[in-house]
């Protein structure tokens, strides 16, 4: 069986300071990290949310000291929820007002 020791230790070394927070690859959103149990005995970083990190890789989560902005994060943290850099899933220039209804290009 192969040793993860020395992977878990890395990821603890580069996630486990107070006030590192992850962004998972190249996404936006910045999550809360706490350790917790991995395989076997060996704790390593995870995110709050437990959102899924496909692949679990030593390189799919990249410390950050940026503020968390993950949703489900700040709530557990107890932080506030109205998060402000949320992002828009249509922008203004993607929507027609028609009457009483919102159309969208793309749809019939």
């Amino acid at each position: 069986m192969t040793d993860i020791a020395p992977l878990a230790a890395y990821t603890r070394a580069a996630l486990g300071d107070p006030g590192v927070h992850a962004v998972v690859r190249s996404g936006r959103t910045v999550h809360a990290v706490s350790l917790g149990q991995w395989v076997g005995e060996e704790e390593a970083p995870e995110l709050l949310c437990h959102t899924g990190v496909a692949g679990w890789s030593p390189t799919a989560l990249a410390p950050t000291r940026a503020p968390v902005t993950c949703a489900r994060c700040l709530r557990r943290i107890g932080g506030s929820t109205s998060v402000t850099s949320q992002l828009e899933l249509f922008g203004d220039d993607h929507t027609e007002q028609t009457g009483d209804r919102t159309t969208h290009p793309m749809s019939s």
